[in-house]
This record gives C-alpha cells, structure tokens and sequence, in this order.
C-alpha cells in the first residue's frame, strides 16, 4: 500500500466529511453552497485514489464548475439575509437526522467488514510482498486481495485494477459475460453479445495510454461503452433533461403572468 496513499486517503476522507456536514450545519446557503464546491474536490481525490481519473475530471468540471455555478448565482440572485433567514432554533427532528445518519454510516461500515475476509486479505498481503522481493526495482506488481462479493476488492493499487479489467474483456469477448450481466436486462438476450472493435485483444496489444498504463479509469473505454451499449439510455436521459428544462420555464412563465 505504501505511505502516502493512505495519507491521502484520509486526508481526502476528512476532508470529504467535514466539508458534508459543514453543508448542512450553516444556516447562509451560499456558505454552504461553497462547502458543497470543496466537498466535491475531495470527492474527486477519492476518485483518483480508486484509479478513476475520468470520473475525477467529470466531478470537477461537471458537478464543482458547471452546477454549482447555477446554484451560486441563484443564491446569490435571492439575496438572501440573515433576518430571512431566521434563529437558528433547536429542533428535535436535528437529534433525527444525526442518530439516523450514525445509524446509517455504523450499518454500512459493518457490512463492508462483514464480507471482507481478514484471512483473505493477509494472504494476498503475504503474497504481495513475496513478490515485491523478486522483481527488480521500479517492476509493477498486481495487488488485488478479493472479498466474498464478486468484483470487491480489499486491498487494490492500479495494476491490480488494470489487470482485473484486462480479465473481464476477455471473458466478454471470449462469451462468458457481458456489462448487462448482474446490472440490468438485455433488450433482447438472443443476440449475443459482442465486445466493441476498440477493445479487443488486437486493439489492445502494445497501447499505452499517455503518463499511465492500461485502460482502467481513462476516458476511452467509458466513450466506448455510452456510445455502443448504453447509446440508448444516454440518449433518452438527453430527452428527459430537455422535457425538464420546457417544463421549468412554462411553470416559471406562469408565475410571472
């Protein structure tokens, strides 16, 4: 694992959590308009911790640049003041919220520990440093110790993740999986599935994606999954924000008439 990764990692984790509450404890919403935006930084460190560097881009741009600005300039617009907004008061739906949030949080802290095997994860930890000790200096190594989900990892770096995506494209074009397996059901399970030309074997012989190598996290094999196996939910997601944006502005003309 090394040192600095899990220093990281909690940094990014406090971080993220002060950041949380500190969105729904202020009572100025620009205020905690602004600790959402740094909120979603961190969150974009966890990402690129978990070798998902598309989706850290994504949250940085998407959610912390472009909706955040509309929210800022929406509070900003209301111009809201401190007599508007009223005494903050103790109230006992507050003692709710948090027993329901620690609740929430325990409940889901004892199911990750719950299916991770401790004598699992020491094994491959023994293993990994096993094999650390035969390479040569500046070698990669997968380091990848499974839990009894499928497809959860408890310990992981980026070689391991490259290697398991490596695997899971070549059962897919080999036929004994496909994405829609577990997730969702087919349009019609009688065609077979067939892996995009971009991400056969052929195509990925010898490529090296720039500072980095692999595929895992990059943007080309998520571009290749939305426009050929999710092409229709990305479009029909287009219609729906559309129909939303016509039905926002009728409501709002109304209310101006």
């Amino acid at each position: 694992m090394g040192f600095w990764e899990p220093l990281f990692f909690w940094m990014f984790a406090l971080g993220a959590l002060i950041t949380s509450l500190t969105v729904i404890v202020v009572r100025n919403p620009l205020y905690s308009a602004l600790a959402l935006i740094v909120d979603f930084f961190f969150f974009a460190g966890l990402y690129v911790l978990l070798s998902a560097h598309f989706l850290a881009i994504v949250q940085v741009l998407v959610y912390g640049g472009a909706i955040m600005v509309l929210f800022l300039f929406i509070i900003m617009l209301l111009n809201l003041r401190d007599e508007e907004l009223g005494e903050n008061r103790f109230q006992l739906h507050f003692v709710a919220a948090i027993a329901s949030g620690l609740a929430i949080f325990f409940f889901a802290g004892a199911s990750i520990l719950a299916v991770v095997s401790d004598e699992g994860v020491e094994q491959g930890r023994q293993e990994y440093a096993r094999q650390m000790e035969q390479v040569e200096e500046g070698e990669k190594v997968a380091l990848l110790t499974g839990s009894q989900i499928p497809g959860l990892a408890a310990d992981l770096n980026e070689t391991g993740l490259e290697a398991a995506y490596q695997a899971q494209l070549t059962a897919w074009e080999a036929g004994l999986g496909n994405p829609a397996q577990g997730k969702y059901n087919r349009f019609d399970n009688s065609v077979p599935f067939e892996l995009p030309p971009a991400l056969s074997a052929e195509a990925r012989e010898g490529q090296v994606t720039p500072g980095r190598q692999g595929l895992y996290g990059t943007f080309k094999p998520i571009s290749i999954a939305l426009v050929n196996r999710f092409v229709v939910p990305f479009e029909l997601t287009a219609i729906l924000l559309l129909a939303a944006i016509i039905g926002a502005m009728i409501i709002a003309k109304r209310r101006v008439a």
